[in-house]
Order: C-alpha cells, then sequence, then structure tokens
C-alpha cells in the first residue's frame, strides 16, 4: 500500500484555487456548445432513442467492468482501483459538450448523454463504487453521493448556459456562427488551463516509484479503452462519423469534479481520489488533443 500524509488539508487546498474560476470557465463553455446548437439537433436525437439508451447503459455497465480488467491487468494499489471504480461510475463530463463541439461531432447526442447520465449517477453511482470498494478492497462503505451538488451543476453549469447560447444564436443567428471558429480557440486553452491548475494545485501527497507509475499507466490505459468501447459501439448501432466520435468523447471524458467530490468529501479517503487526479494529468487531456486533431481534419476537408 502507498502512504500518504494525512495531516494536511487536502480537501481545501484542492478546492480553493479552481473554487470560482472553475465554475465561471464552465458556464461560458456551455454557452459555447448552445450557440452550436439548434432545436432541430435534439428533435434528431430524440427520433432515435436507441441510440441514447445504447450510450447511457453501455457507459453505465461496461466502463466498470473495463475498469475492473485494467486495474487487474496491471496489478494496481486495490486503493486506486478502487478509486479508477468512481471514476468510470462518474458521469461524463460537462467539457465533453464543448469537446465534441471543437471535434465538429454530433453536440446534441454529447449532450443528451451527459444529461442523460447525470441524473442517473444519483442511483448509479453510488451502487457501483460501493461495488468497487467491495471488489477491490473487500469493504463496502455506505457512500453519500453530493444529489444537490449534481442536480445544481445540472441546472446552472448545463441546462441554463446551453439555453442561454440557443437563444443568443436564435437572436444573432450568423453573427454568432461567424465567431465559433475563434470561441473554439478559446475553449481549448481554457479547458487545458483549467485541467492542468485543477492538478497542479490538488496539494496531495502523490505515491512515488512502481506505484505511481503503474498508476498513470493505468489512467491512459483506461482512457483509450474507454475511447475504443464508445467508438465501437458507435459503429456496431452502425451511427455515422459524428455520432461514432461523440459516443468516443462521451465515454472517455468523465466528470472528475464529481469523482474527487465523492471520494474525499463524501467517503473521506484522499487516496481514493488519485486516480481521478492522474487521469486529469493524463487521460483528459488526452481526449482533448484528439477531439482538437479531428476537429482541425475536418476544417481542413470541409475548405478543400
Amino acid at each position: 500500500m502507498v502512504a500518504f500524509d494525512s495531516s494536511k488539508s487536502v480537501v481545501s487546498s484542492a478546492v480553493e484555487p479552481t473554487e470560482f474560476l472553475g465554475p465561471v470557465v464552465l458556464f461560458l463553455l456551455m454557452i459555447i456548445v448552445g450557440l452550436q446548437l439548434t432545436p432541430q439537433d435534439f428533435r434528431r436525437v430524440l427520433a432515435n432513442p436507441t441510440t441514447v439508451a445504447v450510450g447511457t447503459l453501455g457507459q453505465i455497465l461496461l466502463l466498470p467492468v473495463m475498469t475492473w480488467v485494467v486495474i487487474s491487468l496491471l496489478g494496481v494499489d486495490p486503493i486506486f482501483g478502487a478509486g479508477a471504480v468512481i471514476l468510470a461510475a462518474a458521469p461524463g463530463a460537462g467539457m465533453s459538450n464543448v469537446m465534441a463541439a471543437v471535434a465538429g461531432a454530433n453536440v446534441a447526442l454529447s449532450v443528451t448523454l451527459t444529461a442523460v447520465s447525470s441524473v442517473l449517477a444519483v442511483a448509479t453511482l453510488p451502487a457501483l463504487t460501493a461495488l468497487g470498494m467491495a471488489v477491490f478492497i473487500g469493504d463496502e462503505i455506505d457512500i453519500e453521493v453530493p444529489v444537490g451538488t449534481l442536480m445544481s451543476q445540472m441546472v446552472l453549469f448545463l441546462l441554463l448556459p446551453i439555453t442561454a447560447g440557443m437563444g443568443l444564436r436564435a437572436r444573432w443567428g450568423e453573427r454568432t456562427q461567424a465567431a465559433i471558429p475563434w470561441i473554439n480557440r478559446f475553449a481549448i486553452v481554457a479547458i487545458v488551463l483549467l485541467t492542468f491548475s485543477s492538478a497542479a494545485s490538488s496539494g496531495a501527497e502523490l505515491p512515488s516509484g512502481r506505484a505511481f507509475s503503474l498508476a498513470i499507466a493505468a489512467s491512459v490505459l483506461w482512457t483509450i479503452c474507454a475511447m475504443g468501447i464508445g467508438y465501437g459501439l458507435g459503429s456496431l448501432l452502425r451511427l455515422d462519423p459524428d455520432d461514432r466520435f461523440a459516443f468516443l468523447i462521451e465515454f472517455s471524458a468523465r466528470n472528475i469534479a464529481l469523482a474527487f467530490i465523492v471520494a474525499v468529501s463524501s467517503m473521506g479517503r484522499l487516496e481514493l481520489g488519485f486516480f481521478s487526479g492522474s487521469y486529469a494529468m493524463t487521460g483528459f487531456p488526452a481526449v482533448i488533443a484528439i477531439a482538437v486533431l479531428r476537429g482541425r481534419r475536418r476544417a481542413r476537408s470541409d475548405s478543400s
């Protein structure tokens, strides 16, 4: 097992630097997502509920199983494995919708999958996390999911700003569309800065040596496998490339903040939050990079 210094107030040091910056940036980024949506986008998605159902159930059922395989294969410390299950059980990140927009994927499908998985996480996250505790550390722990935080996040940082963005587009149409390429550049920079700022300001006593290397390797492999599962399911459903890439992003971009809150605040175990931290430093930036590359390739294709 890896030793941690529990004398430090990790929660306060991890939250303070981004306590205000994070919500503000996320709110602005979700307005950007709204600028690229119309009501017709949602009608097209809801006309095919099978896609949403498979995308949601795939995250709930397949990601935890994949997590168990990755952790067992690499022999990662069990406490980190349990933390990995928390990350897998967390819903898709709100910023996954921004990544879908940057990549030129189906933003409406991404938003729908994020919304559904976030609502269901009120029930699925505690159940899957308790299962992860039992599997990896042999001790089921009662978990109090921050329901109020989750629901307020849904309303304040997803529903309201997206609606505002759609309203701006409906009123100023072509002006907003002309600004989208520049706005997307801001989105990329903001996501990267916020991600690395959160990771750098955690103040946690990181494990060292082999335990650290294995945890980092596991987070990278976890991300790759999550991408593969998402894209593979989209291919099995014979979705078009934009929908498949939306699946790829939704499966691999997880809600790091919520996973950390459950691990450290609700359960009081810093070790359970470490895998989310290693994912924030490796896997999440990798998803951003792939979204950027796909967006640039699509822009070149459209201009040619």
